[in-house]
C-alpha cells in the first residue's frame, strides 16, 4: 500500500517539499505563504493521523460511533483503506521537527458523493446495530446541509493540526500546497465547507484567501478561491 502511495503523488503532481520549492504561480497574501519549517509530503497508511482526522469533526464523530475511543479506533482503521473520503490516498501530512502535526484531505468535488458513500459503506462495520440508522442518515443530511461545489472545483474536506502545533503557519501551509495541488491537476478553484455559525472557521478561511459563495443558515456556507487556472468554456 505504500507503493500505492508513492504513485498516487505522481499522478497528482506534488512531492516532499519546504518553502522555496513550490511554484510562485499560488498564494496572492502573505498568510497564505509556506512556513519555513513546515514539510508537507503525501500521506502513508502508517502515519498516526487518525487523532488530527477525529478532530476535525470530533462531534459529528462520536454521534455516529457513540463515544471518541470508538470514533478514533474506527477512524484509524479507515485511514489504512483506500476508496473513500478519509483514506490517506486523499491526503498530505504536515510535518515539523519531523514529527506529524498536520493533515490535509482533498479530491476532486464531482467524486465528493461518491467517496463520501464509500466511507458510510466501510464505515458500517465499526458501529454497533443501534447507530447504524445514523450511518444511513448521514449522507442525505450532508447533501441538505451542504450547498453544491463546482464540478470543476477542487474540495478539501479535511484540515486538521495538532494542538501544540497551532499558530505556527502549519494549516495556511497545509493549503497553499492544496492550491498548488488544485492548480497542476487543472482545477481552477479550490473549495471548502464551514459550518455557517462557526465564527473562528470561517474568519481562518478568509484570512487564506477564500470568499463564502453559497450559504445554508442552518448548515454550512461553501468558500472557494480562485487558483489560476483557466476555466474550459463548453
Amino acid at each position: 500500500m505504500v507503493a500505492r502511495s508513492h504513485s498516487k503523488a505522481a499522478k497528482w503532481g506534488y512531492r516532499r517539499s519546504t518553502v522555496g520549492t513550490a511554484t510562485k504561480r499560488v498564494g496572492s497574501s502573505a498568510s497564505s505563504l509556506p512556513a519555513p519549517r513546515v514539510v508537507v509530503r503525501p500521506a502513508r497508511p502508517d502515519d498516526d493521523a487518525a487523532g488530527l482526522v477525529f478532530d476535525a469533526a470530533p462531534q459529528a464523530y462520536t454521534a455516529i460511533a457513540g463515544s471518541p475511543q470508538r470514533a478514533r479506533a474506527a477512524i484509524e482503521q479507515l485511514w489504512r483503506l483506500p476508496g473513500h473520503s478519509a483514506s490517506y490516498e486523499h491526503a498530505m501530512v504536515a510535518e515539523l521537527d519531523g514529527r506529524l502535526v498536520g493533515v490535509m484531505i482533498g479530491f476532486p468535488a464531482r467524486h465528493r458523493y461518491r467517496l463520501h458513500l464509500a466511507l458510510l459503506r466501510k464505515g458500517f462495520r465499526f458501529v454497533t446495530a443501534r447507530r447504524r440508522p445514523l450511518l444511513l442518515a448521514a449522507l442525505p443530511h450532508l447533501i441538505a446541509a451542504t450547498p453544491r461545489p463546482p464540478r470543476r472545483a477542487y474540495y478539501v474536506g479535511t484540515i486538521a493540526v495538532a494542538r501544540h502545533a497551532r499558530r505556527r503557519d502549519v494549516a495556511s501551509t497545509l493549503g497553499y500546497h492544496a492550491e498548488l495541488l488544485a492548480q497542476r491537476r487543472g482545477f481552477p478553484v479550490i473549495v471548502a465547507h464551514t459550518g455557517s455559525r462557526h465564527g473562528p472557521a470561517r474568519r481562518a478561511l478568509e484570512r487564506y484567501g477564500l470568499h463564502a459563495t453559497k450559504d445554508r443558515s442552518w448548515g454550512y456556507v461553501l468558500y472557494a478561491k480562485s487558483v489560476g487556472v483557466p476555466e474550459l468554456t463548453t
